[in-house]
């Protein structure tokens, strides 16, 4: 039995692919990434009007971002759910990032229960003690210093903290912090602002008399000085901000960003068996979306991060056998943003401690300095406390910068798709059926063969197009410009595939199907020439060999290529412009789903016509669908009297399997993700015949709707004591096992005439 990949409670799906040859899907969910002039960048949107589409990312000005904009428009066009990402223009990662990584320092003073106020302790306590946060400090990093601090050799954990954060003054002291909270990236705030910022409560403040935890924001206006401390801040006037900062308890409408602090976790922190636990909140802020708050800051939550400041604080294992760490610093490591490090001092990490009382309760708190409790409302104020502010503000993360972006340079494009991707990841957040390329490949591959950071579909140079016929070849490729083109578009192909594959094939997702394209300059050369207009030209040569040899490394049942471009006018120009056909083939599947079911093919003239399209860079017959088909690549055909067709719908898996069609993988899918979700309902039962028997009878209608819906020919679910031995009990594990035999779709229709004499007897010629 194959080892699972998954670590906390949830279901895990696997397949078996038994087919070689030698609840009900709701909508059909898409996702689109690349450029455009305007909106918000490395965010997820839902777009629901091509109006909402040019509000949001204004009209495309350049080759790029109209493949961006119009694949959503086609997809507009379907009754697909459509959600967008902005890649960043900008050298590099883009904007949104600087040159440096950045931290923030947060002094911490210890007080024992008895003593007075002003005397602190050190931080190293082996009996009870109150740790109270102060202020921090903001500091832009050298990589160099990163990694120091990252690994800890840049610095040594100071025993006696100052609230006074000026006591923190050069990256070298920064092991004077009680915690820090490192910049993962290279992320950047603006001078407008825009950035990222942290906000930090502790167990008392989860849920509060009133959402208060955050009074303020607090924005960098100024890079640091030579040591990388920031001096420089502003508080932000509430009236530069789109939502509220705080509400009232009694405000069930209120969804201030202190309400939302106070509800980072699903459970209930407020015990003193938590007092020793810290929260953070990851926020992005940037220029609102919306034209009427243009100018104002709206926020996006982007991390969470909660956990223990105790090293060796454990926690009940959710799926059972030995407790987990609760340490924050290892609740971070799952954060794609930020990095935790508690002080040694306070940690106990080298000393071995459990944090614990015999009560079982925490052996110390840790608070964060408030205008409301100044170290628990006590008379006595905190030494130094007037050389700081207090912590109930977001804080800037991002190194400043005052550059803005406006030259669109495409810098480092899969880098921003992963980027993207990542912000999808999550299938318990997002259900992403289809993902399309949508001509990233294209922009990429194409503008590192012309030797520039830009995309001009129209006049790309003779190095570009010695590439592309480079590609011209039956042969292996042997053109070093050509190899290098296929390369480059392979690695946006492979970002791409291993979002779609599953966790257990090394991917990310495995609910979902990619649609790529060919390159572009393969089917239409300048601004509107058709390579097979010259009629010297043969199809084999100029189509065929040069898209099989972009693909021809690619094997995997979760993508698909049309072998096509389409042809739409740009009413911005005026002109017809080509765009790439996988947001045609993705619209293609949602009209599908709406009319059938996924199970169904998303190809022919019942459910694969194209809609607004003016024409197709090549219209390949009858033979030359043929070789098309041969390498995985699915034709895109016009017909006289019914328009452009998708007639195909293979995967690019070429081991022939039920795997190597479109409608078999959707259907796995389309299966998968329900079964999954009725699953997690039974997890933490009990494993007994009793709930195997119920897991059972739940899955049973899901598949007994497929199959009535001819999906299926038949199917087995197997979870009896046959699967779940003693073993596999007493591992804490519950197996299910289903077996399928999906329907096939009737791709090639053979019509047999048979002329007979007159006194031919038809039931004994056909053998009845």
């Amino acid at each position: 039995m194959a080892q699972r990949t998954i670590n906390s409670p949830g279901v895990e799906i696997r397949e078996s692919d038994l087919s070689f040859t030698t609840p009900a899907p709701a909508g059909t969910n898409i996702y689109v990434t690349g450029f455009a002039q305007q909106g918000p960048i490395d965010e997820v949107l839902l777009i629901t009007t091509k109006q909402e589409l040019v509000q949001i990312y204004g009209p495309p000005t350049n080759a790029a971002e109209k493949y961006f904009h119009y694949t959503l428009s086609e997809l507009l066009n379907s009754p697909a759910t459509v959600y967008a990402g902005r890649l960043p223009y900008g050298t590099g990662p883009g904007d949104g990032f600087g040159s440096k990584y950045s931290a923030l320092a947060y002094p911490v003073q210890a007080f024992k229960p008895g003593r007075a106020h002003n005397s602190p302790s050190t931080l190293s306590q082996s009996s009870s003690a109150v740790y109270v946060i102060g202020h921090p400090v903001h500091f832009e990093l050298t990589e160099t210093q990163y990694l120091g601090i990252l690994d800890g050799s840049g610095y040594t954990w100071a025993d006696t903290a100052s609230l006074n954060a000026n006591s923190i003054d050069t990256v070298a002291n920064i092991g004077k912090a009680g915690i820090i909270v490192l910049n993962k990236t290279q992320l950047a705030n603006n001078a407008q602002f825009e950035g990222t910022y942290v906000g930090l409560l502790n167990n008392t403040q989860n849920p509060a008399t009133a959402f208060n935890s955050i009074t303020a924001v607090e924005a960098v206006v100024a890079e640091g000085d030579s040591d990388g401390r920031t001096f420089s801040f502003t508080t932000l006037p509430d009236n530069t901000l789109t939502f509220d900062l705080t509400s009232s308890e009694t405000d069930g409408s209120g969804q201030s960003i202190s309400r939302v602090m106070e509800n980072l976790t699903d459970y209930d922190l407020d015990s003193q068996a938590f007092s020793d636990y810290l929260q953070f909140g990851v926020f992005k802020l940037r220029k609102s979306i919306y034209a009427n708050e243009a100018t104002k800051l709206d926020y996006v939550l982007t991390d969470i991060v909660t956990g223990s400041v105790t090293a060796n604080r454990k926690q009940l294992n959710p799926k059972g056998g030995a407790d987990v760490s609760a340490f924050i610093e290892n609740a971070s490591d799952n954060s794609q943003n930020i990095k935790v490090l508690v002080n040694d001092n306070i940690s106990g990490r080298l000393t071995g401690n459990t944090g614990l009382n015999d009560q079982g309760s925490s052996l110390h708190a840790i608070q964060t300095l408030d205008t409301l409790n100044q170290l628990f409302l006590s008379a006595v104020p905190v030494p130094g406390a007037t050389a700081f502010s207090t912590t109930n503000k977001l804080f800037p993360l991002g190194q400043f910068t005052n550059q803005k972006v406006t030259d669109k340079l495409l810098g480092n494009i899969p880098n921003k798709l992963e980027r993207s991707l990542d912000n999808i990841k999550n299938d318990e957040v997002y259900n992403i059926d289809v993902v399309v390329e949508a001509g990233l490949g294209t922009i990429h591959a194409v503008s590192n063969a012309a030797g520039v950071d830009y995309y001009d579909d129209e006049d790309y140079g003779t190095s570009v197009s010695a590439a592309v016929e480079g590609l011209r070849t039956p042969n292996d490729l042997s053109v070093a410009s050509a190899i290098t083109l296929k390369n480059d578009y392979t690695t946006i192909f492979n970002k791409f595939e291993k979002f779609v594959k599953p966790p257990y094939e090394g991917g990310d997702r495995g609910d979902c199907i990619f649609v790529a394209d060919p390159i572009r300059q393969i089917v239409i050369k300048g601004r509107n020439t058709k390579p097979l207009s010259d009629k010297t030209k043969n199809f084999q040569t100029e189509i065929y060999w040069p898209i099989r040899h972009q693909f021809e490394n690619e094997n995997t049942s979760y993508a698909a290529v049309y072998g096509n471009w389409m042809a739409v006018a740009d009413s911005y120009s005026g002109k017809q412009c080509w765009v790439p056909s996988s947001g045609f083939a993705a619209a293609a599947m949602a009209r599908n789903d709406a009319v059938a079911f996924p199970w169904f093919a998303p190809a022919g003239f019942t459910r694969g016509l194209v809609s607004f399209a003016n024409d197709i860079a090549v219209n390949p017959n009858q033979k030359q669908r043929d070789e098309l088909y041969k390498a995985n690549i699915n034709p895109i055909a016009q017909f006289p009297g019914s328009g452009i067709v998708i007639f195909g719908q293979k995967t690019l898996q070429k081991k022939p399997s039920a795997f190597d069609r479109i409608n078999v993988r959707r259907l796995f899918l389309s299966l998968e993700r329900p079964t999954k979700q009725l699953a997690r309902q039974f997890v933490f039962e009990q494993n007994s015949e009793f709930t195997r028997t119920r897991l059972v009878n739940a899955l049973t209608p899901l598949f007994e709707r497929a199959k009535n819906n001819e999906g299926l020919f038949d199917y087995l679910i197997v979870c009896d004591e046959r699967n779940n031995t003693p073993a596999v009990i007493d591992a804490n594990e519950l197996v299910v096992d289903i077996y399928l035999k999906p329907t096939r779709t009737a791709e090639f229709i053979l019509v047999n005439f048979y002329a007979t004499r007159t006194d031919a007897n038809f039931q004994e010629l056909v053998g009845g």
